[in-house]
């Protein structure tokens, strides 16, 4: 019994780990159709590439803004048929996260609220614009997180051989 309560005393003075969207904003949203004109009609399958970025910034007591960049780029052949660039903000409240838990909710768990919005003004523009994409797949945030990582990881180990060789 006595254990019973001291788990429960321990628990309760432990923070629970807490991720509030307080706000979400579109930052900024840019489309352009370069080549409209020059494109082949024949219904020849375009090219689309995808690339994501995303920055963060701690604004003070637990309180962070992120922004997610997302970029479409259709191509067929070597003309550009669009290019469609969407900025997602948001402000969260992160509580009881770790020093070493903080850059993975930065990094993931963000990312994965902004996203579905970034998604929504892509596909409204594209249309807009005359185009038709299909939807954009959902992105494991988490995967490019770790790649990230990985890739950090290996630079660092290389830059230490680099300089380990040197000194001696």
């Amino acid at each position: 019994m006595a254990e019973e309560e001291n788990q429960q005393a321990a628990a309760g003075n432990e923070q629970e780990a807490q991720m509030a969207v307080q706000h979400v904003y579109l930052k900024d949203a840019s489309f352009e159709a370069p080549n409209v004109l020059e494109l082949n009609q024949s219904g020849a399958e375009p090219e689309v590439n995808l690339s994501l970025s995303q920055r963060s910034e701690n604004v003070g007591e637990g309180r962070n803004h992120v922004v997610l960049s997302v970029t479409v780029t259709s191509k067929q052949g070597d003309k550009t048929a669009f290019l469609c660039e969407v900025q997602y903000g948001g402000f969260f409240q992160l509580t009881g996260f770790s020093e070493q838990q903080i850059p993975y909710v930065l990094n993931v768990l963000c990312p994965n609220v902004l996203f579905p919005y970034c998604r929504s003004q892509i596909g409204s523009m594209v249309s807009a614009g005359g185009f038709f994409m299909p939807p954009l797949q959902p992105v494991n945030f988490e995967a490019v997180f770790r790649q990230r990582l990985e890739e950090a990881s290996q630079r660092q180990q290389a830059e230490g051989a680099e300089s380990g060789g040197e000194s001696e």
